[in-house]
């Protein structure tokens, strides 16, 4: 089991960039956490990468990012349950290889208990919707449901609270974690919507964890023990996991 974040499409490059003697394809999952690319636009090219990832021979476990339609909305979706990480997942039977993780939703990787949180603001948002073509059959990558709402964030802060994960998986993270200096200077934050991350940043009090794993920031960076965004960087989970509880121990 490898991780990987925020693809945007990238398939092709990420995959080959793999050592297919370390991870063989019939022996590993790659698990990407959000903006992959495999519904971005709806369109030909999503199709495309969505026919490379499979014929890669890895399975895709999808963390939601926020240029992503949610998986539950596009139709030829079913419902799968995946008997690997003990839990539903949304999969086209098409590719079967592409398995969509569920918001708030726990799993077992490796037989480590994970939560799955997906979704986040998009900053580019008006610059997207200022380009939306014509052609009903493209789209520009923005999702008018790409946030949690408060219902969802609610129920999940009650169907969590008190638990204890060893790895906890999101898009995007706290507020308190965000990095600052990455910030687009173009964007004034005070348009951007926070309130996933002000939820997070009170949630992650609520219950007990190991190592937090995020993506959105587009870089791979160190932000203290037990947490990490990861951008480009393809980790091995368990390594993950060993050298984070000995930093811990340090």
């Amino acid at each position: 089991m490898s991780q990987v974040s925020d693809i945007h499409g990238r398939i092709q490059e990420r995959v080959n960039a793999i050592d297919r003697n370390l991870y063989p394809p019939n022996e590993t999952a790659l698990i990407c956490l959000g903006d992959v690319g495999f519904n971005f636009y709806l369109n030909r090219s999503d199709t495309k990468r969505k026919q490379f990832a499979q014929e890669s021979g890895y399975v895709f476990y999808c963390v939601r990012g926020n240029h992503e339609e949610r998986p539950q909305n596009i139709s030829n979706m079913i419902e799968y349950f995946d008997m690997d990480i003990h839990n539903f997942v949304y999969m086209e039977e098409e590719f079967p290889n592409i398995k969509y993780l569920r918001d708030g939703e726990e799993y077992k990787f490796n037989g480590h208990p994970t939560l799955v949180i997906g979704g986040a603001y998009s900053v580019d948002k008006w610059f997207r919707l200022d380009g939306r073509p014509e052609d009903t059959d493209l789209w520009t990558g923005w999702f008018k449901d790409e946030l949690l709402t408060l219902t969802e964030m609610a129920d999940i802060t009650k169907n969590t609270y008190g638990c204890r994960y060893d790895f906890i998986l999101t898009h995007t993270c706290p507020r308190s974690w965000e990095p600052v200096d990455l910030f687009l200077r173009n964007v004034i934050q005070s348009s951007v919507d926070k309130s996933m991350e002000y939820w997070l940043d009170v949630f992650k009090e609520y219950i007990q964890w190991e190592v937090w794993l995020f993506g959105h920031y587009h870089a791979d960076r160190y932000v203290k023990p037990g947490v990490e965004m990861l951008y480009t960087s393809i980790v091995d989970l368990e390594e993950i996991w060993d050298y984070e509880l000995k930093r811990k121990e340090e």
